[in-house]
């Protein structure tokens, strides 16, 4: 199986900030540039999200899924927390 680039610098985990990955948004347009938190694990290729704008939590295969940079999250975010276990690679 193939690593994207993006999966093997910036792992997902619980508590990550995601959006859709330009593969995620090709095959799933209505999802857009939406942002949201990994809540789980579903299957070992998808992850739990619970996207910002909906009530229900989605499973969505890893490739459609990149983090979002720290740059991007609010002031306020109480994922940093979750961020410094997923840089520690704890999956």
């Amino acid at each position: 199986m193939k690593m994207t680039d993006h999966a093997s610098s910036s792992p997902l985990c619980r508590g990550a900030r995601v959006r859709m990955s330009p593969l995620g948004r090709s095959r799933h347009p209505k999802y857009g540039d939406r942002e949201g938190l990994i809540v789980g694990q579903g299957s070992p290729s998808s992850w739990r999200v619970k996207f910002d704008d909906r009530k229900t939590i989605q499973a969505i295969h890893q490739d459609y899924l990149e983090r979002v940079p720290r740059s991007s999250q609010p002031h306020h975010s109480v994922d940093t927390t979750a961020d410094r276990h997923c840089d520690a690679s704890n999956p």
